[in-house]
């Protein structure tokens, strides 16, 4: 059986209107994981740091920076000050 290309495989999987929002959602706790792990480290804290000066569960940084949780805006909010930063969001 011949092979395709991720990329085509992906693109086809994409028009499925269920795949592509499950992947977008996913995609989206992904990059505000990692967004949220660099702030955290350009801030110098540690993720203890972090949950004290925010009231944030340590676990809850955990998920959010593994990509595994979808934070509220009032986290995001919380978890920002606490680092010295504001949190903005954006439609793009």
């Amino acid at each position: 059986m011949p092979t395709q290309p991720f990329d085509t495989l992906f693109n086809n999987a994409m028009r499925d209107p269920n795949m592509a929002e499950l992947v977008n959602s996913h995609m989206a706790q992904m990059t505000v994981g990692i967004q949220l792990s660099q702030a955290r480290t350009d801030a110098g804290m540690s993720m203890d740091t972090l949950s004290q000066e925010s009231g944030v569960a340590k676990s809850t940084i955990i998920h959010i920076e593994h990509g595994d949780a979808s934070p509220t805006i009032s986290t995001l909010a919380k978890l920002a000050a606490a680092m010295g930063k504001t949190f903005q969001t954006a439609f793009v």
